[in-house]
């Protein structure tokens, strides 16, 4: 961390490295954009991924319920939510959208709720919410502010186009992914707004920075496991990954 650097500054120096992170080139979104991805592949990455998408916004809701004191942050994270459950239109909500693309792929309910979650979303679940319910609100900050909404768009743009190449799906049908790649720019910017506050010194700096870097490097332990899941081979990206790494006996 450079030493006196602004909020805006840092915030600024943050961004690049979160976009230069090596997660957002893993392999696994890579060779997935590319429509390399089998029927039974896709239908596996629809089943898997499910579990990450009916979860994410209880992140957002664990941290709210840590910013006792600070109104203005809980209205930001608020309208992000709000935005998670459509507008508290039980059909809009993310988990809907995302259940209308796995009925497109013909996986029914059945289906999605009876296999095991992977064990390295099941990590990525774990230390989102280990982030977002410390008492160091700081550290959640990091993780769904610059961790999860700069990376999202280009993020999900590989998913669709991934999705057309290999099941032909139209846009209605990818509704839950495309809207990701515009919506999120401007939760980009209110996350941002609302993190601002919070790394005027160096140690905000450094605890933001903390956060982010964690979420990000277990998404990509979660790439790992969706890369051996839908393509029964160990992910180029890591392929020493221990299950250790995930909470797994060894």
């Amino acid at each position: 961390m450079e030493a006196g650097m602004d909020s805006k500054g840092f915030l600024e120096k943050l961004k690049r490295e979160v976009i230069g992170h090596p997660t957002l080139t893993h392999p696994f979104l890579e060779r997935f954009a590319e429509g390399d991805a089998g029927e039974e592949g896709i239908r596996t990455f629809a089943i898997q991924y499910y579990r990450h998408v009916r979860v994410s916004r209880l992140y957002l809701a664990s941290l709210i319920s840590g910013c006792r004191d600070d109104e203005s942050l809980q209205l930001a994270l608020a309208e992000i939510l709000l935005d998670e459950y459509g507008g508290l239109n039980p059909e809009e909500t993310h988990p809907a959208l995302y259940r209308r693309f796995m009925d497109a792929l013909g996986v029914s309910e059945e289906e999605w709720r009876e296999p095991r979650t992977l064990p390295e979303i099941e990590a990525y679940i774990s230390v989102h919410y280990e982030l977002c319910r410390n008492p160091d609100i700081r550290l959640g900050l990091g993780a769904m502010g610059p961790a999860s909404e700069w990376p999202v768009p280009p993020i999900y743009a590989k998913l669709s186009a991934g999705l057309r190449k290999a099941a032909g799906l139209s846009d209605k049908e990818l509704e839950i992914f495309i809207s990701h790649v515009t919506m999120d720019v401007e939760h980009a910017r209110i996350m941002m707004d609302a993190t601002e506050p919070y790394v005027r010194d160096e140690a905000g700096q450094r605890i933001v920075r903390e956060g982010a870097m964690r979420s990000l490097d277990v998404r990509g332990i979660m790439l790992d496991g969706l890369y051996q899941a839908v393509y029964r081979e160990p992910s180029p990206f890591r392929p020493d990954v221990s299950l250790r790494v995930v909470g797994e006996p060894s």
